[in-house]
C-alpha cells in the first residue's frame, strides 16, 4: 500500500512537467469572414423550417500568431485559421494565451474595458474563407 501511494504521489508531482503550458501569443487578423449557422430548432416536430430555427454567427479568421515561444507558434510560420464567436477588426492585433487548440484573447469593449473570448484553433495553416462559408 505504501508502495502504491508513493507511486501516485511521484506521480503527481510529475504532472505539470508532461502538461503543455499555456503560451502568451499576440495575435494580427489578417482576414476574416462571418457565417450564420443553424443552432437550434424550437420546432416540437423535428422539422426545420426558418421560422423555428435559430442561428447563430461562427467567425472564421485568418490570423498570424506571434509569441515569444518560438515552439508554441512554429507550425507554418504562425498563419493559422481560427474561429469563434466574435468578429475581430482586420490588422488589428490581440493579446492572449494559447493553451493547445484553445486561444483566448483579450478584445477591446466600447467602454474602454477588455473582455476574453475564446477561439479553436482549427488548422495551423490559412484557409479559403469563402470554402467555409458555403
Amino acid at each position: 500500500m505504501r508502495a502504491l501511494a508513493a507511486l501516485f504521489l511521484l506521480l503527481l508531482v510529475a504532472s505539470p512537467l508532461w502538461a503543455k503550458p499555456k503560451v502568451d501569443v499576440r495575435v494580427k487578423v489578417d482576414d476574416g469572414i462571418g457565417v450564420d449557422r443553424a443552432k437550434d430548432s424550437i420546432s416540437r416536430a423535428g422539422g426545420a423550417s426558418s421560422a423555428t430555427t435559430i442561428y447563430t454567427t461562427v467567425f472564421f479568421l485568418n490570423v498570424t500568431v506571434l509569441s515569444d515561444n518560438v515552439d508554441a507558434v512554429a507550425k507554418n510560420n504562425g498563419q493559422w485559421c481560427i474561429s469563434g464567436d466574435t468578429g475581430l477588426d482586420k490588422g488589428a492585433e490581440y493579446y492572449g494565451t494559447l493553451d493547445g487548440n484553445n486561444l483566448e484573447l483579450e478584445v477591446p469593449q466600447k467602454n474602454g474595458k477588455t473582455k476574453k473570448k475564446s477561439f479553436d484553433v482549427i488548422e495551423h495553416k490559412w484557409k479559403n474563407l469563402s470554402d467555409l462559408a458555403k
